[in-house]
């Protein structure tokens, strides 16, 4: 079954705030490689993962997260990681965090940094 079926309730804030906001960001978003990393939410075109942690899945530092945050990132990608209590009581500095992300990448695309 799709795990969009499966979408929880800090996944479903996340991606009506993103829309809300004008955020284009792709749900399950699936990088191919032999892990098959799946991501919460991607802006493909500046290659930001937001990832939305409950807590029960995603205790703090723990080794699936960082060997997937390492290959994630030796491939250029940007991890933004916001857990659910966050999500839950304050998705607004969330999205500033998600807006500032961007803007820092269009900069770098438009001066060619």
């Amino acid at each position: 079954m799709p795990r969009e079926l499966y979408r929880t309730d800090i996944e479903r804030i996340m991606g009506n705030t993103l829309e809300k906001e004008g955020i284009k960001a792709v749900y399950n978003f699936p990088i191919r490689c032999r892990f098959g990393y799946i991501l919460d939410f991607a802006i493909p075109k500046f290659k930001i993962d937001i990832e939305c942690d409950g807590e029960p899945f995603h205790p703090l530092g723990n080794d699936r997260d960082r060997k997937r945050n390492g290959y994630l990132k030796s491939r250029g990608w940007i991890i933004l990681r916001f857990r659910g209590k966050e999500i839950r009581d304050n998705i607004q500095s969330c999205i500033n965090k998600i807006k500032e992300t961007i803007k820092k990448e269009v900069n770098k695309v438009r001066w060619g940094k």
